[in-house]
């Protein structure tokens, strides 16, 4: 769904669409002059840094430097594209935008899929309350102990063991087989001769994007027949490396506590939520990827991984670490005494657990660790197995500050050569980033630049006499971010009390 989006166009949503109002349903805003201010969103901070020029429609916060219009707003707050962004805000204002006839056609296929799997949302919703069919998808929850309140907020549903109900029940609908095909819902019978339900027997969790649209559905087996899970498969719609499941419900939360809990299975997601562990996300019963932990650090500066305690998940958890790592993405681990998170959960309840995020464990600390119990650091060459068994966790560090830390606790706690270290890292990294490529560097210079843009303006905005002593001195244009250009316009062209502190 690609919209043109012309200059005008673009003006006119500014226009129609209200910054302040718009920010107002993510932040407590004050008036303060001719500006308004709040706690900024996008970082935790007890003194208010973020600031809205109305008539301008900017914002910047000047605790952790994010800034721009209403677009850039939406597309942070709601991690979206800018294209998407766009057609949000759009559709906001009652703005059309101009289409060419595929695009047109496209996102007419795309909605007919969201209405599709919405309706299956609902079909598997009416199973599981069904007094009769519906009921040992009930009597499964009761055993795990989700509560009904869990199951409505997360939506879950049931597939009977039937062959075609959904397809049946979502045909009378309107919705055509091959559209439900497209959507993973259904699979063409190997015989050619129609279609069968891809999910039966199973508790279904709707897996929702950023947007609360259904995109796939995870169903776990209530008989020992099937595959214990079941994902649905890729679709033009949902792209399993992408995505996260409960990432929708837990995004606000992430966000307040600026960290994000990492757990493999959605079950173990669920029982994180209903038992007041709302910043957890699950990886959809899968291995990360570099897109997932790419998606989590635009809402987080720190992440704990919680898996399975059985060596797959310890397996799985080491695999992931290295992913953080490349995407400087500090993490901490929890090793649970046994079973998974919902079982730990259930038995030894909220607070043990919320001890145990507390206590977790630094990254490159539980790997040291690790590799130590494998070998005797007591000998010269236990101690070499050590580093060797290490070197592919330094090497996938992105952050070189954090890579020398890691080198000189390392050396430390072996009694070891810093150089000797050093050197041995160099000598055996071989291994290529899962990122796209290695974050370029930001020159010194550019660096230096920024900040003392950054540092000017917020003086600017907090002693108003300064205003006209750096206008005489320097022109907007003179400011080389966009963003400081705009704010250092806006404080020249308004009145002296145009910001309160």
């Amino acid at each position: 769904m690609r919209g043109r989006l012309t200059a005008d166009i673009k003006e006119e949503i500014r226009q129609r669409v209200d910054l302040v109002e718009l920010a107002s349903a993510h932040v407590s805003l004050k008036k303060a002059g001719r500006h308004y201010k709040g706690l900024c969103p996008f970082h935790q901070e007890k003194t208010p840094s973020f600031h809205i020029d109305r008539e301008r429609g900017l914002w910047h916060c000047f605790g952790c430097g994010e800034g721009g219009d209403i677009f850039d707003f939406v597309m942070r707050i709601s991690s979206l594209s800018f294209t998407e962004a766009a057609e949000t805000l759009a559709r906001r204002a009652g703005v059309r935008l101009e289409r060419s006839p595929e695009e047109v056609q496209q996102a007419t296929e795309r909605d007919r899929l969201y209405r599709a799997l919405e309706a299956a949302v609902g079909f598997f919703r009416e199973q599981l309350l069904h007094p009769e069919r519906g009921r040992v998808a009930r009597e499964y929850l009761q055993r795990r102990g989700v509560d009904a309140n869990a199951a409505e907020r997360f939506r879950l549903g049931y597939a009977t063991p039937n062959w075609d109900d959904l397809l049946t029940a979502l045909g009378t609908k309107g919705f055509p087989a091959a559209l439900l095909s497209g959507g993973g819902l259904v699979h063409p019978r190997s015989t050619g001769d129609g279609y069968y339900d891809m999910f039966r027997h199973r508790l279904i969790f709707p897996i929702l994007d950023l947007q609360d649209r259904p995109v796939a559905f995870g169903g776990r087996a209530l008989d020992e027949t099937s595959p214990k899970y079941l994902n649905s498969r890729e679709t033009a719609v949902f792209v399993k490396g992408r995505t996260l499941y409960a990432l929708n419900w837990a995004r606000e939360a992430i966000r307040q506590h600026d960290e994000v809990v990492v757990v493999e299975g959605n079950m173990d997601a669920v029982t994180c939520h209903q038992f007041g562990i709302t910043n957890a996300v699950a990886s959809l019963g899968t291995a990360l990827t570099p897109e997932q932990v790419l998606a989590l650090k635009r809402f987080a500066s720190r992440a704990v991984l919680v898996y399975d305690a059985d060596a797959a998940g310890q397996a799985a958890m080491e695999r992931a670490m290295t992913l953080f790592e490349e995407a400087d993405l500090p993490v901490r681990v929890v090793v649970l005494p046994s079973g998974d998170p919902d079982a730990f959960l259930r038995t030894e309840g909220p607070q043990r657990f919320q001890h145990l995020l507390a206590q977790a464990v630094p990254i490159f600390e539980y790997q040291v660790d690790m590799a130590a119990s494998r070998h005797d650091p007591k000998t010269i060459e236990g101690r070499v197995r050590i580093v060797d068994d290490l070197i592919p966790a330094m090497g996938a560090v992105a952050n070189p500050v954090r890579q020398a830390e890691y080198i000189r606790s390392l050396a430390q706690r072996f009694d070891l050569a810093e150089d000797a270290v050093r050197q041995r890292l160099r000598g055996r990294t071989r291994g290529k980033s899962h990122f796209p490529g290695p974050p370029q560097a930001v020159p010194t210079r550019d660096r230096a630049r920024d900040q003392a843009e950054r540092l000017l303006v917020h003086l600017m905005v907090h002693e108003p006499a300064l205003r006209r002593v750096v206008g005489e001195a320097l022109s907007p244009d003179d400011f080389q971010d966009a963003r400081y250009r705009d704010l250092a316009r806006a404080l020249y062209d308004g009145p002296d009390d145009a910001v309160e502190g």
